[in-house]
């Protein structure tokens, strides 16, 4: 075979190959492999692997394995170039099955590695994102306006959707705790305003005298007391954006003229100014009052209650949507379980008796309990024995089996739950007959008794 051909083969090849005899000395190698170890001819050709090992010019050999053990080896390796390589040496045996020498074939895989590492990187970033999608969707749980499946609420929520994206003024309805500023957010968020700020102003926590200040700002010395710089009211604050007057029926008659003013002309004087200031906001108000009795009682002006009332929107109560309340329970229980690390739930029993339960403070009493019974629950789960005596009362009260007792049944029938509640949960506290019974001011014998009597199941530990 022409022997220029073969060196013209190997010099074409673009994978490095390196040549060395059976001693391990080198005695070729090509352009592709000088590229790709920055090792030269000049360093390699001639020298004895071993020789080369020794003086630091290489840091490995597979060529003196393959001399060695006669088997192919394969490495990947990183040379002085920087640049990374999967080499293979291979034995060359001649016709007798006698190694004569060994060749190397070393493939840069430099763009190889780089593609590894990037997918590893992309890997890495796809469970990054993927924990931030996580949490941005534990976010959207924890900021959800409304937790609902009601057809009353879902009315509610419609329309305030559908006036969203209108600047008409909105004026929200509903009992203490039902959730208006919710809902008034809810509106600015689904606004075009919704990058400009929502101010809320509550009109029931401002003295009377400093009414007109807090909302519309006052000048330098306007008044006594007053600050040299002057000083923004509410409704510049929310210039641009939106602005909740919630307990708006709370307004003295006074400032409720110069409100007026401000909608209809949508420009206001600070207190003690003489140039009006444009306002471009948005006016949502809140109200758990009936403002039509208040125009009739002389409370409220009129003209102000037409120009608030342009779009009325009534948040219904609690009790008249007890199917949201489940959904509620277990929405807050869910948020205070995220917060401190536990895993607290809810009995079927008591979950119907607080939906019976009528919730005069609507949802946030309803939260509020929750966190209360989240916190003094010493159990991952709350019983209806946990829950507060008169919800506990009223579903007793409303149950079917109350109702087909007769009257006078009613009330031994409920102190007798009542004592076995209290036995029982004694009893978990106190598994000893012995101090149960103290615990309770009765004989060990009574206790042991009532235990019968009302079938309590308890293991009690040895006196």
């Amino acid at each position: 075979m022409d022997k220029e051909l073969i060196i013209g083969a190997i010099d074409s090849s673009s994978d490095g190959i390196l040549i060395s005899d059976n001693q391990g000395y080198v005695v070729y190698l090509n352009d592709a492999y000088e590229e790709t170890t920055g090792l030269t001819r000049k360093e390699l050709v001639g020298n004895s692997l071993n020789d080369l090992l020794e003086a630091g010019i290489i840091n490995k050999a597979l060529s003196l394995t393959v001399i060695k053990d006669k088997k192919r080896v394969s490495t990947i390796h990183k040379y002085v170039s920087g640049k990374s390589a999967l080499t293979t040496a291979s034995p060359i045996m001649d016709s007798k099955n006698e190694l004569i020498g060994v060749v190397s074939n070393t493939r840069n895989i430099t763009d190889l590695i780089n593609l590894r590492n990037e997918l590893s990187d992309t890997r890495k970033l796809t469970i990054k994102y993927s924990e931030e999608i996580r949490r941005l969707r534990e976010q959207v749980i924890e900021d959800k306006d409304f937790i609902y499946s009601s057809k009353e609420m879902d009315k509610t929520v419609r329309l305030a959707s559908r006036v969203a994206r209108y600047d008409t003024t909105v004026l929200i309805h509903g009992e203490s705790g039902t959730g208006k500023e919710v809902l008034a957010k809810f509106i600015h968020t689904g606004s075009p305003r919704n990058e400009e700020p929502f101010i809320k102003v509550n009109c029931a926590a401002i003295p009377k005298d400093l009414f007109e200040s807090e909302l519309f700002g006052y000048e330098g010395g306007a008044f006594t007391g007053a600050g040299k710089e002057g000083k923004p009211g509410m409704f510049e604050l929310a210039n641009g954006g939106t602005i909740l007057l919630d307990e708006i029926g709370e307004l003295p008659l006074p400032v409720q003229s110069k409100l007026l003013r401000v909608i209809q002309e949508r420009e206001l004087f600070r207190v003690g100014g003489k140039e009006p200031i444009n306002l471009d906001v948005r006016i949502l108000a809140a109200t758990n009052r009936d403002l039509k009795q208040e125009v009739l009682d002389g409370n409220f002006r009129e003209d102000l209650f037409f120009r608030l009332n342009v779009i009325p929107i009534t948040i219904p109560p609690l009790r008249d949507r007890r199917e949201d309340i489940p959904e509620l329970i277990v929405y807050f229980l869910e948020k205070l379980n995220r917060k401190y690390k536990r895993t607290v739930t809810i009995s079927p029993k008591a979950t119907e008796a607080l939906t019976s339960h009528t919730w005069p403070g609507n949802v946030r009493e309803l939260e509020n309990l929750i966190e209360y019974l989240f916190i003094m629950s010493n159990k991952e789960e709350v019983n209806i024995e946990d829950l507060p005596t008169k919800i506990i009362s009223r579903q007793m009260m409303n149950s079917t089996e109350i109702l087909e007792n007769s009257e006078e049944a009613k009330l031994t029938y409920l102190l007798e739950l009542y004592e076995k509640y209290i036995i029982k949960d004694t009893m978990e506290n106190f598994p000893s007959l012995r101090k149960a019974a103290k615990a309770l001011g009765v004989h060990p014998s009574t206790l042991s008794r009532k235990l019968k009597k009302y079938n309590i199941e308890v293991k009690l530990e040895e006196e």
